[in-house]
């Protein structure tokens, strides 16, 4: 096995395996032990992180699916349009956008060690570094906010109660759009009463759930042949 094959295969149990035991077991640690573990993998493989997602490792590919789609759909506003990419990461989302020709684009991220990658990469007119929204400086508001591979990982991973506050930095008819695994969405962690209680109050609508089959590499532990990915489109009212 050559240098890069084994570090993608270590990637794999201390991140994948990892957090798939976290989110089957019955038995979990809390939400803030969960994360600080999560933490400390993102931090030990900020340095390969792109590495390891690339062709020759997970070969995942939900950045460039999302960034494509929402060229499609705001194709005739890119120069205008204001994004912020929620858990940015190295920035690859970010990358992925620019390659479409968006021009204006913010992250936030908790990690600091990703944070420094995503900032060599000039892509970003500002990174915010913190845990969830409450890092973006109060009064900003964005045309859309987007995020791919961030949520519903775990419990402790962002999830649907987000959409509370997301609605605050979102300008008027402006959207939420993540990318996920579809089978993530069955997880019973995941807040859809969260979201069906803005519905009810007519604060945001479910605008597209959209599926791609073949997004990444199929895991070993996964009953999902096609490796589908889910994008969820929500729209503020």
């Amino acid at each position: 096995m050559d240098e890069k094959s084994a570090r993608y295969q270590q990637w794999h149990e201390d991140f994948q395996v990892f957090m798939n035991k976290t989110r089957e077991s019955e038995k979990r640690s809390t939400l803030d032990e969960e994360f600080e573990a999560q933490q400390k993998i993102y931090t030990k493989w900020a340095e390969h992180y792109d590495d390891v997602l690339d062709k020759d490792g997970e070969n995942y590919q939900g950045y460039q699916i999302l960034a494509s789609y929402i060229s499609k759909i705001f194709g005739d506003t890119k120069g205008d349009t204001e994004i912020l990419d929620f858990g940015c990461g190295t920035g690859l989302l970010g990358c992925a956008l620019r390659d479409k020709s968006f021009e204006i684009i913010d992250g936030s991220e908790p990690n600091k060690d990703l944070v420094k990658i995503a900032k060599d990469k000039k892509v970003f007119r500002e990174i915010y570094v913190g845990k969830g929204l409450g890092c973006i400086p109060s009064g900003k508001q964005y045309d859309i906010i987007a995020s791919s591979g961030v949520f519903f990982l775990s419990a402790s991973h962002p999830n649907l109660d987000v959409l509370a506050d997301a609605v605050t930095f979102l300008k008027p008819s402006g959207s939420f759009i993540i990318l996920t695994k579809k089978s993530y969405l069955d997880k019973d962690f995941v807040m859809w009463n969260s979201l069906k209680k803005l519905v009810d109050e007519g604060v945001i609508m479910e605008k597209e759930r959209h599926f791609i089959p073949g997004y990444r590499k199929v895991f070993d532990f996964e009953n999902d042949p096609q490796s589908t990915a889910a994008i969820l489109h929500f729209q503020k009212l």
